[in-house]
């Protein structure tokens, strides 16, 4: 052994250059493909779960939808993952556009938004209003989030000038 195990190997250290800024059709493209993909896949999840614990506890299949509709638990956790699917796409927007991180995740959240009541008017029985006005009123608020955990991930990891 040429080194002493007590000192410092010696590779050049050198900070990471500043990161390039991405497109922003792309950006808002993966922020809105995450938040639809995880929504819908994790819908899909929930609706097994707890369908099976309906059937499990004697609701017949044909009733289960119905069902569903009136569990508050459902309704709220729904909800509840797919904000947290819209935070995503809000984070995933201003990863990948790496400036102006807010105006990405705004975009996103507006789209979002559009798609999803576009989806809801196709069948607007199948969720209640209260919900679906919170939901509404929450999704931009959700996306702008996801981009400011972003903001405060990229400045938290800036080095400190001395």
């Amino acid at each position: 052994m040429s080194q002493s195990p007590y000192t410092p190997p010696n590779a050049p250290i050198e900070d990471r250059g500043p990161e390039d800024a991405g497109s922003t059709l792309k950006a808002v493209a993966y922020g809105v493909l995450t938040d639809l993909v995880g929504t819908t896949v994790a819908g899909v999840a929930l609706l097994i779960v707890f369908s099976t614990i309906l059937l499990g506890q004697g609701h017949t299949p044909d009733g289960l939808a119905a069902e569903l509709l009136d569990s508050s638990t459902y309704i709220v956790v729904s909800l509840g993952v797919g904000l947290s699917f819209t935070v995503l796409g809000g984070y995933v927007a201003a990863r990948v556009a790496n400036r102006r991180e807010y105006w990405h995740a705004l975009i996103v959240g507006i789209i979002v938004l559009v798609i999803g009541e576009l989806m809801v008017s196709a069948d607007p029985t199948s969720m209640p209003l209260s919900i679906r006005i919170i939901g509404d009123l929450l999704v931009v608020p959700a996306a702008l989030f996801g981009a400011h955990l972003r903001r405060t991930a990229k400045e938290r990891a800036q080095p400190i000038a001395l």
